[in-house]
């Protein structure tokens, strides 16, 4: 399996997507679900507090974030974890702490 994303981003923002994906306990509940597998949308719903329409909003937030896949099947959305995806951003934003990490020089002149 090819990473989509391991060199580190230009800058912090690139990042924004990552965690505003994570930045809702509902969003993180239905990731929390879709760990456990492919799953509709009414199945998520029976799992997460919320309606149908709040549920398809934050699948949207989450498909944008490029961390859940959908198919179609008949009349029914399936939704999964896009692991090339997560794995990917995850790769990138510890290779950004790195090349942050690595370029610090520790010189401190307080007096």
């Amino acid at each position: 399996m090819t990473r989509v994303r391991s060199a580190a981003p230009a800058s912090i923002g690139e990042l924004v997507p990552f965690f505003k994906a994570f930045c809702n306990g509902t969003r993180a509940e239905i990731v929390a679900q879709l760990l456990g597998g492919e799953r509709c949308v009414c199945e998520l719903v029976d799992h997460v507090d919320a309606s149908q329409p709040l549920v398809s909003h934050h699948l949207a937030v989450l498909r944008e974030a490029g961390f859940v896949r959908m198919r179609e099947e008949g009349t029914r959305t399936y939704y999964s974890i896009d692991w090339e995806q997560f794995d990917g951003r995850l790769d990138a934003f510890r290779a950004f702490i790195a090349e942050r990490r690595s370029a610090q020089t520790v010189s401190y002149d307080c007096g």
